[in-house]
């Protein structure tokens, strides 16, 4: 865990994703419905990404300088200001104890030889090192040893502190035995007579460099920083294994690839308070990489060493020269890589507009990527509002959340009312940590209006720079709206909290507490969770939070706030949506200004409470009971079905559809000259609550990949291609009841 702002010594422990490549696969290992426990302020912008210049120590690892050049890319493309210098003077076979195996071609180089000449020609603000690969000489445990090693770095903290500078350490990666175990000698049991890096003991992870490691992080109080390499590495490979036995990071068991070095990298950058990855364009990282060899090179050679073989760098003038060539080349693809990028796409009935943000590291911004979908709905000239529909904490919920736009029955709402429907994905890593974007105040806020300027500009909606705002918040996301609420009452129609508020967190005083405006208190709320969220060891804070919050409310004079604990669900958002969407659609017509009225100031709560009362107290009562609500009306039938022949002779269907306000959609029956031939899906399925066509997540979305409107006919194969059969179409909602049938022509 990492410490509080301001205090100086800092550790670093962290789970890495599956891969760093490929950003679903990390999605898919974390757990649904995490919640929002955590500070926003246990991940500060540590003090490395403050510095000047920035020297890093080591052996043939730094050497290599993939993780270094990973480092600074990222620090390039999310947006860190002042930028540091990055020196890389890692040096292959080094210690930090002097040792070297009897069978070493040469004397290994010992860094303390340079560490001097190091700290004089580049006078760093911090120093990075990484030792004890090599330093265990790849022989079985030794009480000596091990001693020498220890004796080594407290040297070089004794000498680096001596300097001015400030020294992180890291832990040695670990060694991995799994790709040698099949080469003839490369490993050696206890008792061998000859060890060496071509000839390591077997348990040389288990016996020894996990016994650096450790003891390295016993270090924390003695320097400024420890970062443990490796946990992560060790998590990642026992992860991959459970799939293939023979996966590894380190083909040689001691050196990472490419994607271990991503690892490495990613694991620092988290330590230093950068929790986002931008992926690089494949060009950029080449540039970069480029100019990290060519001052590596010039540095190194210039400081001097005693290891032979290794290529003289340029002059350090001539380095400095290419560097700045390379870098130069590079600087338009960073640009655009930090520039925001659209696009849009068609939905039923309307078009989905998506913005991302990559992270920007700077104080008061969003540290994390983003991604905003609108839906807005086909013909409408003045959008009178926005359904916010935001996803909750953790890698599935913000996987959930890219779907959000796409919901049939939301749309519904939002068609119904000129509205658009807003979904997000915040950036979907298990290093995430939720409250960078679940307190507004973190930066998301102000990226949710650029957002909406964003959409205002390219849909020529420019109303949306003012329309008022429906919030619906899952976990994180009722945070989330719980102090966005106190930002803009003004804009706010009414909100949902489905098993999430901050207002516990405050009250505990374990995040700001906001100032709430008497407008914030005339918002209509609901607060919804789970029942058995009660008594869970978890998720019980959603329950006390907007039971209390309820309560503190109502004593402030709150408008309208009712609690509706869901009697069949814990912290899913099971069939809350069947309530939601009667709940915003009331206060749409109550709130919203009336069309053709100048401005957009919305209507007083107070002057609807009775008519709620009358209307839909016995709705809400029924959702208390039954964690649903029913309905006794069949939902629209189908539109513009069509049939084509396909180039198998097979014939496609297709329509078009509506959600049924009350129910939404359950499936579709398709008929063939009146006769049933099909349901789209067959077997509708939702573990959460009511089968619905799109399926849904636990956090009330359409499962992706997003079910089609659409059935191919592979029974009728007609000789005569001008020969179609007369197909129709029924809406099966999710209460059972069908639509009438529409007819292809």
């Amino acid at each position: 865990m990492q410490s509080h702002p301001g205090i100086r010594k800092m550790t670093h422990n962290s789970p890495l994703p599956r891969s760093p490549f490929l950003l679903l696969a990390a999605c898919l290992l974390a757990a649904n419905g995490a919640s929002a426990t955590t500070r926003a302020d246990d991940l500060p912008i540590a003090f490395p990404l403050k510095a000047k210049k920035i020297l890093f120590l080591g052996d043939s690892i730094t050497h290599a300088g993939g993780y270094v050049a990973w480092i600074e890319t990222q620090c390039r493309l999310q947006g860190v200001s002042p930028l540091p210098t990055f020196y890389n003077v890692g040096l292959s076979s080094e210690t930090c104890s002097g040792q070297t195996e009897p069978a070493h071609p040469f004397p290994r180089p010992d860094v303390h030889e340079r560490l001097d000449r190091a700290l004089k020609r580049i006078q760093p603000d911090v120093v990075v090192s990484c030792y004890g690969m090599n330093d265990g000489i790849y022989h079985p445990f030794s009480e000596k040893r091990f001693q020498i090693y220890q004796d080594g770095v407290n040297r070089l903290i004794k000498k680096v502190h001596a300097s001015g500078a400030k020294l992180v350490l890291m832990t040695p990666p670990p060694f991995d035995a799994v790709p040698l175990k099949k080469k003839k000698g490369a490993l050696r049991p206890a008792g061998a007579k000859q060890f060496a890096y071509f000839a390591i003991y077997e348990h040389y992870d288990r016996d020894v460099i996990s016994r650096f490691a450790r003891w390295i992080l016993e270090q924390k109080d003695r320097v400024e920083m420890v970062v443990d390499l490796h946990a992560p590495i060790t998590k990642h490979l026992a992860e991959q294994r459970k799939k293939n036995p023979q996966y590894t990071l380190s083909p040689d068991g001691v050196h990472p690839n490419p994607l271990g070095h991503r690892i490495l990298g990613d694991t620092v950058l988290l330590a230093w308070g950068i929790p986002s990855i931008t992926e690089p364009a494949p060009k950029l990282l080449r540039l970069i990489q480029q100019k990290t060899s060519v001052l590596h090179d010039s540095y190194l050679s210039t400081i001097g060493h005693k290891r032979p073989g290794v290529r003289k760098g340029l002059p350090i003038d001539q380095a400095e020269q290419k560097a700045a060539e390379l870098l130069k080349q590079a600087t338009p693809l960073i640009k655009k890589q930090r520039t925001p990028t659209s696009s849009q796409r068609p939905s039923t009935g309307g078009t989905i507009h998506q913005v991302h943000y990559p992270a920007r590291i700077q104080p008061g911004q969003l540290r994390i990527g983003v991604d905003y979908y609108l839906w807005i709905p086909t013909g409408v000239s003045r959008l009178r509002g926005v359904i916010v529909h935001q996803h909750g904490c953790g890698v599935g919920a913000s996987i959930g959340g890219r779907t959000a736009a796409d919901d049939l029955h939301w749309q519904a709402l939002a068609k119904k009312w000129n509205c658009a429907l807003l979904g997000s994905m915040f950036e979907p890593r298990r290093e995430i940590n939720c409250r960078w974007w679940c307190d507004s105040r973190n930066g998301s806020n102000d990226r949710f209006l650029e957002a909406l300027e964003h959409f205002a500009s390219v849909t020529k909606h420019t109303e949306l720079r003012r329309a008022p705002w429906c919030l619906w918040g899952h976990s994180g996301g009722g945070f989330w709206a719980s102090l966005v609420q106190a930002r803009h009452p003004d804009r706010i129609v009414a909100i949902w909290f489905r098993s999430g508020t901050a207002f516990g967190y405050w009250t505990k005083g374990e995040t700001q507490a906001p100032k709430l405006s008497k407008a914030a208190y005339g918002i209509p709320m609901i607060g919804n969770p789970g029942l058995k969220e009660k008594d869970d060891a978890r998720f019980h804070t959603a329950w006390d939070g907007l039971r209390d919050m309820r309560a503190a409310y109502a004593k402030r004079g709150a408008a309208f706030f009712e609690f509706a604990p869901d009697p069949r669900t814990a912290h899913q958002c099971g069939d809350s949506r069947y309530m939601a969407i009667p709940f915003f659609d009331f206060w749409l017509r109550h709130r919203l200004p009336k069309p053709g009225t100048d401005g957009q100031q919305l209507r007083p709560t107070a002057l609807a409470v009775q008519l709620w009362n009358s209307q839909m107290t016995a709705k809400l009562d029924e959702y208390r009971k039954t964690g649903a609500v029913s309905d006794t009306t069949p939902p629209p039938a189908p539109s513009a079905v069509r049939v084509r022949r396909l180039d198998s002779g097979q014939l496609e269907i297709t329509w078009d559809a509506e959600a049924d306000f009350e129910s939404g959609i359950r499936a579709f029956l398709v008929e063939r000259n009146g006769k049933r031939v099909a349901q789209v899906p067959e077997t509708p399925r939702n573990p959460y609550g009511r089968p619905l066509f799109q399926g849904m997540t636990y956090h009330d979305t359409p499962q992706a990949p997003l079910t089609a409107m659409r059935f191919v006919d592979k029974t009728t194969v007609s000789s005569n291609p001008g020969e179609l059969p007369k197909y129709s179409v029924r809406t099966i909602n999710t209460v059972g009841l069908k639509s009438p049938p529409t007819s292809s022509r």
